[in-house]
């Protein structure tokens, strides 16, 4: 395995360690953007 592909890899790894997803990571995420939209006086329709 060349040294790039490696340093790839690594990067991966540690992106995943540093934010594991669970089972509701998507609903989370669209909570949090949700959230995020409104604070800034837009509301959505639900």
């Amino acid at each position: 395995m060349n040294r790039s592909k490696e340093n790839e890899e690594t990067q991966v790894q540690e992106k995943k360690e540093q934010y594991p997803l669970n089972e509701t990571w998507s609903q989370d995420a669209q909570d949090e953007l949700e959230d995020f939209i409104e604070q800034q006086g837009i509301y959505i329709r639900q």
